[in-house]
C-alpha cells in the first residue's frame, strides 16, 4: 500500500517541477564572463553595460568604447519578452523585441519585431534618442519560420548561463547551415547574433581566450518585478 500511495506523490512532484522554471520572475541583463560558474570575471566591452535612469532601463546608441550589443530578458514564470540592441556596420544600431517561452531548458524565441535605432527620428537630435526597456514598439516583423532556440543552464534562482557552442549546435540543426560569421548577412532577427559580436564573436579570426572560453551570463536585476511590458 505504501508504494501505491508514494508513487502518485512522486509523480505529482515531478510534474509540478516540470511545469515551471526555478528562475525567479523579473528582468535579466546579459554580460560576458570568463571562468567557471563559481569563479568568473566580467569582461567589459564585449556587450554593453546597463544604462539605468531612476528606476528604468534604457537603450542608447553607444559612441564610446562600449559595445552596442545589449540584451535584456523579462521573465514571468515560463513566458516572457526579450529586448535587444545590435551593433551595425553603419546607419546606427538595430533594436528588437520578441516574445518567448521556456521548455525543457530552452528559450524558444518567436519571430522578433525590429527597427533601426533612428527610424522616425528627425531634427538632428540623434544623441538624445533613447528607448525604454520593456516598451514594445512597432516595426518590421521577421518572416523567418525557424525559431531561435537558446539552450541555457541555471546557476541559481537569479542567474543562468548560455554557451555559444551549444547555441550554434542547436540552431545549426534548425537552419541547416554551419555557423559562419558573414558581415554582409542580416542578423536582425537573431537575438544572440550580430555583426562580429555576441555569439558571432567566437567565429572571428583569432579570438582571445576570454572570448573562446567565455560565456553569457544572464543575471536578475533589482527592480525586476516592477517592470511593465507594454506596447
Amino acid at each position: 500500500m505504501r508504494t501505491i500511495i508514494v508513487l502518485p506523490i512522486l509523480l505529482y512532484s515531478f510534474l509540478a517541477s516540470a511545469s515551471s522554471t526555478p528562475l525567479g520572475s523579473g528582468l535579466y541583463h546579459l554580460t560576458w564572463v570568463y571562468g567557471n560558474e563559481n569563479n568568473y570575471k566580467t569582461i567589459t566591452g564585449v556587450v554593453g553595460d546597463i544604462n539605468k535612469r531612476g528606476g528604468d532601463y534604457f537603450f542608447v546608441n553607444r559612441t564610446d568604447q562600449q559595445s552596442n550589443d545589449e540584451v535584456y530578458l523579462y521573465l514571468n514564470k515560463n513566458l516572457g519578452t526579450v529586448f535587444y540592441k545590435h551593433e551595425e556596420i553603419e546607419g546606427g544600431p538595430t533594436i528588437g523585441w520578441a516574445d518567448f517561452t521556456i521548455d525543457n531548458g530552452m528559450l524558444l524565441i518567436e519571430a522578433p519585431t525590429t527597427k533601426n535605432f533612428y527610424d522616425d527620428i528627425s531634427g538632428g537630435n540623434d544623441k538624445k534618442v533613447t528607448y525604454k526597456v520593456g516598451q514594445k514598439f512597432l516595426g518590421q516583423k521577421s518572416g523567418k519560420k525557424a525559431r531561435e532556440s537558446i539552450p541555457f543552464t541555471i546557476i541559481n534562482g537569479i542567474s543562468f548561463k548560455v554557451e555559444c557552442a551549444k547555441y550554434f549546435k542547436i540552431n545549426q540543426k534548425s537552419d541547416g547551415n554551419r555557423p559562419k560569421n558573414d558581415p554582409m548577412q542580416d542578423y536582425n532577427d537573431r537575438v544572440l547574433l550580430s555583426n562580429y559580436g555576441l555569439c558571432n564573436a567566437i567565429l572571428n579570426k583569432h579570438p582571445p581566450q576570454y572570448i573562446m572560453g567565455g560565456w553569457m551570463l544572464f543575471e536578475k536585476n533589482s527592480i525586476e518585478n516592477n517592470l511593465n511590458v507594454s506596447i
